[in-house]
């Protein structure tokens, strides 16, 4: 089986600056973690990388002050060997342990080329990983969505990863050609695929908004196609990172695949959490929740009137599909390996944190960007 993490082992991780990378970052610091810590980081025209890096820690509320043996590097995981330097390489190829791969492009937009970024970095990768003179443990972060287009069920990791089903979009799809062309790599890897996640706990809108961005916007319709009996398989952040980080440590590990989920016990439907929006905004009449099967041109022409309703409509257009799935991902894998948690965070106990940091302005802004 694939090796574990050392609190001495060297680490090169992208995504850092990220969500969830941030977040294992973290909590990698807090464990007082001695090897040395490459963050792989994207400069732009008017930061550098460790600015980058400090400003990610700050969005978590921390000091933004890279502790220990925390390296920002600068890079692009779209470049062969992830753009790296010839020195910063030959450091990082010469003792690596570990190797995160947390970058992504998640865009649920038609129009991207996803596997410009996702598929073409694991190629990077896999040629990367070879040239390193240890061989290190490859841990994925994949997505639990790369099933595809399913509907009702509640599925283990050996049902999970189909390239070649049909897709919602081509994130998903793009995410399961990256992952099957890892393990056909015969390197040591560990797959890792998390569920919807959400930034519970963290006090920043840009985070906040990048999911929830659509719930605001539904305080202009009277009704939308959602079925009210559909399960939503949601996870926070904190317990996407803590269970990451706790895995990397268990010296054997029964699988090398394992769902981040809420799982059958956890998830949440999707008129208990419209009952909770309703009750935030204050809503005069409660929202209508109609099955999709159920939504006919009528019920559009009804409830689709104005100009913003059709233009928030055609953003919303490309998630409505994930909400009214009605799968959720098992989760017995992972209690089985990690009896003792961490515990996911119920949805109903944290969405009206969130809620206030997404402002109606800037949600239009991200409908206009899916």
């Amino acid at each position: 089986m694939p090796p574990s993490m050392l609190p001495d082992s060297r680490v090169l991780m992208t995504g850092a600056t990220g969500l969830i990378g941030g977040e294992i970052l973290r909590r990698l610091e807090a464990r007082d973690h001695t090897g040395r810590v490459w963050c792989l980081v994207r400069p732009t025209a008017t930061r550098g990388v460790e600015q980058r890096l400090r400003e990610r820690l700050e969005r978590s509320g921390d000091p933004g002050v890279l502790r220990g043996e925390v390296r920002a590097v600068p890079g692009d995981i779209q470049e062969p060997d992830w753009g790296i330097a010839p020195d910063d390489l030959r450091e990082i190829t010469d003792s690596v342990d570990v190797i995160i791969h947390n970058a992504a492009d998640t865009s649920f937009a038609p129009h991207r080329d996803h596997a410009a970024t996702n598929v073409s970095s694991i190629q990077s990768l896999i040629g990367l990983a070879r040239g390193c003179r240890r061989k290190p443990l490859i841990v994925y972060m994949s997505t639990a969505a790369n099933v595809g287009r399913v509907t009702g069920a509640c599925l283990g990791e050996e049902e999970g990863c189909r390239p070649d089903n049909d897709h919602f979009n081509g994130y998903t799809q793009s995410k399961a050609i990256a992952e099957s062309i890892l393990r056909a790599s015969g390197l040591p890897v560990l797959i890792l695929r998390p569920t919807v996640v959400l930034s519970a706990g963290l006090p920043d809108a840009v985070f906040a908004r990048q999911i929830l961005w659509c719930v605001p916007l539904t305080r202009l319709f009277r009704a939308l196609p959602i079925d009210p009996q559909a399960r939503v398989d949601v996870v926070d952040v904190g317990f996407v990172a803590e269970a990451t980080v706790r895995l990397l440590e268990r010296p054997r590990r029964a699988h090398d695949c394992y769902h981040l989920s809420a799982g059958r016990s956890g998830a949440a439907r999707m008129g208990e959490l419209a009952t909770l929006v309703d009750r935030h905004y204050a809503r005069r009449a409660p929202i209508r929740l109609i099955h999709s099967d159920d939504w006919t041109r009528a019920e559009r022409r009804a409830f689709v009137q104005t100009t913003m309703q059709r233009r928030v409509f055609r953003s919303l257009r490309y998630y409505l599909p994930f909400l009214n799935m009605d799968v959720v991902y098992d989760d017995a894998r992972l209690r089985g390996e990690l009896p003792d948690g961490p515990a996911v965070r119920p949805l109903k106990d944290y969405l009206a944190e969130l809620l206030p940091l997404i402002r109606a302005t800037a949600a239009l802004r991200e409908a206009a960007l899916p």
